[in-house]
């Protein structure tokens, strides 16, 4: 899933649970008596009487639920979006043949060549197609890491063995290296 998929789902999904939330309690207040007390329904009858008292309200209610029926389509389908790339075409020449890569082949070559560095404890790496190829490196550093040199060695070596393997010196590739967690201090509250 794309970050902006996951930052829609996000907001869709506070405000969906906000609106749930005061609707519930809003509802718990009502039955405590909060708005006074009597046996009244909760919905008055003259808006009971409009469900039978108009043709076009039941198409309303149709309508309604068709466009949320849609809206989760639409949502459910942006789920299975994703914008990492299956196969790479490294042809040049259609004469010559077809040349191709999985990308999880390279990924797979990427994270273990990674991995095998100095002070690396793991790696994650995704060849993404959004505006463009890139690929994404995340790397876990471990507490005796010198920073200076993972991050060498992985643009010497990693990112160049990458670029020539896919024939492309302008291959766009984001490393983020993340230290261990009692360098930094975050090892949590005692």
């Amino acid at each position: 899933m794309s970050s902006r998929v996951n930052g829609v789902n996000r907001t869709v999904l506070t405000l969906l649970g906000l609106l749930l939330l005061a609707a519930g309690g809003l509802g718990l207040a009502y039955s405590f008596g909060a708005f006074g007390q009597g046996e009244r329904p909760l919905v008055p009858q003259e808006l009971r009487d409009v469900a039978s008292d108009q043709p076009w309200f039941w198409w309303a209610v149709a309508g309604v639920c068709l466009l949320i029926a849609l809206l989760a389509l639409r949502w459910l389908l942006a789920q299975l979006a994703t914008d990492r790339v299956g196969r790479l075409d490294l042809t040049t020449d259609d004469r010559d043949g077809v040349t191709s890569v999985r990308g999880g082949a390279l990924t797979e070559a990427v994270q273990s060549e990674t991995e095998k560095l100095r002070g690396v404890v793991s790696a994650s790496a995704h060849l993404l197609d959004r505006r463009g190829r890139r690929l994404v490196l995340d790397v876990d550093l471990a507490e005796y890491a010198d920073i200076a040199e993972v991050r060498s060695a992985v643009e010497d070596r990693v990112v160049a063995h990458t670029r020539q393997a896919v024939d492309d010196p302008d291959l766009l590739v984001d490393v983020e290296l993340r230290p261990s967690a009692s360098r930094s201090g975050g090892r949590g509250l005692r």
